[in-house]
């Protein structure tokens, strides 16, 4: 089933949430540069693996960023092939066949958007096998869907049909330090990164808002521990 699905997940999915992907890319190179920059080497000709690259959103930004040392693999063919006529470097391969084959150690492995298209007993064996191919003082950067959103939590979960499993704070450190990984901090997103845009301003204090109050209605559930209510969990994790 998942190998007929991704095959066509740019005909059958991503063209209904990415219908003009090429004009998005300045867009995610902002959204990146925001988010990601801070987390990354130093180092531009640090060697990094964008797995489950899709539409190849990160891989441009890297290029962008001056990083040529990159890998972006998919297992699904039209996924590469359109990152292939975009230039850049990718691979159509299995991300648990590239980690098990490959024998030199990334500096960066990025995943996003990909864990939650994986069972639990899938989701160990991958971190693991992402820390068995980080560098020494490599770094793994992991981006899911936020369960703890009540307003897209639940449809983050149910919009892909492949989707096996969604993520809290809680949930996302707690398996990352499971699986070894000893420096773990989990960070909210930043989607307003239009500065041009004054809508941009009036929507960000609209979210902080929302964020406050669900904050507040979580601690009268009982719940103190959640404090991230982006649409999105950004982990950052170390070996």
């Amino acid at each position: 089933m998942k190998e007929i699905t991704y095959n066509n997940y740019i005909s059958t999915h991503f063209n209904n949430i990415h219908p003009n992907a090429e004009k998005e890319f300045d867009i995610y190179h902002r959204y990146f540069r925001k988010n990601y920059l801070v987390h990354l080497p130093k180092d531009k000709h640090a060697k990094i693996a964008d797995i489950g690259c899709g539409m190849g959103h990160f891989l441009y930004f890297l290029e962008k960023e001056g990083y040529k040392n990159y890998i972006g693999i998919d297992i699904s063919e039209e996924n590469i092939n359109f990152c292939r006529n975009h230039n850049f470097n990718v691979k159509l391969y299995d991300v648990f066949n590239f980690l098990t084959d490959n024998t030199e150690p990334f500096q960066a492995i990025i995943a996003n958007d990909i864990i939650e298209h994986f069972n639990k007993e899938e989701i160990v064996k991958l971190f693991d096998l992402i820390k068995n191919n980080l560098s020494e003082d490599g770094i793994f950067i992991v981006k899911v869907p936020n369960a703890s959103n009540p307003i897209t939590g639940s449809s983050s979960r149910y919009c892909d049909f492949t989707h096996e499993v969604n993520f809290t704070e809680e949930s996302l450190s707690q398996i990352l330090k499971v699986c070894g990984y000893k420096t773990v901090n989990i960070y909210p997103q930043d989607i307003y990164v239009i500065y041009s845009n004054p809508l941009n301003y009036i929507a960000k204090l609209i979210a902080w808002l929302s964020f406050l109050l669900f904050r507040l209605l979580f601690i009268l559930y009982g719940r103190k521990t959640t404090k991230i209510f982006t649409k999105d969990l950004i982990a950052v994790a170390r070996k």
